[in-house]
């Protein structure tokens, strides 16, 4: 059984997953939305298998990706990650089609990094960035995160971003 776990911010719900959310999150995987985060995915099983490995951040770490819910709609996921291949635990935000230029993914990612540090001792957390995802970096900017290094991640081109914390 995976924490259920509620945050929020001055617009936003930030809920641990639920079933209910694959098709959402599905959708966004089989879309050019996810090229920067392995996509697009478009056979079932690898979805649902990524869609898993969500609840298993959550089983194993006590942390993963939150569901972002504004005003009731879901507006994307933002949360952290520590695949085995990683260097130290990613922040990392996708927002889904429709919702992105809001603010969404800053705010979000502003609230779960303190929630990080103060709640599970987390941080300074970095975020991995394809160098070509302009948006993310602009995010990663606005949370006071500062470029630390290139590397490659899964045999891809990365950006480490690193974030100082505090309030976005």
């Amino acid at each position: 059984m995976i924490p259920q776990i509620t945050l929020t911010s001055d617009r936003l719900t930030l809920r641990t997953p639920l079933e209910e959310d694959y098709p959402v999150i599905s959708a966004f995987m089989a879309s050019d939305r996810a090229r920067f985060v392995g996509g697009p995915v478009t056979d079932e099983f690898d979805q649902w298998r990524g869609f898993l490995s969500g609840f298993g951040h959550w089983a194993l770490r006590g942390y993963g990706f939150f569901m972002v819910l504004h005003d009731g709609q879901k507006v994307g996921r933002v949360g952290i990650v520590n695949y085995v291949m990683w260097d130290e635990p990613e922040l990392g935000w996708h927002i889904f089609d429709g919702f992105e230029g809001q603010g969404f993914a800053t705010e979000a990612a502003a609230r779960i990094r303190d929630w990080a540090d103060t709640e599970r001792g987390l941080g300074p957390l970095i975020s991995y960035i394809h160098p070509d995802n302009a948006p993310s970096r602009r995010v990663a900017e606005r949370l006071g995160a500062h470029f630390e290094r290139d590397t490659d991640l899964l045999g891809h081109a990365a950006q480490v971003w690193r974030h100082t914390g505090g309030q976005a």
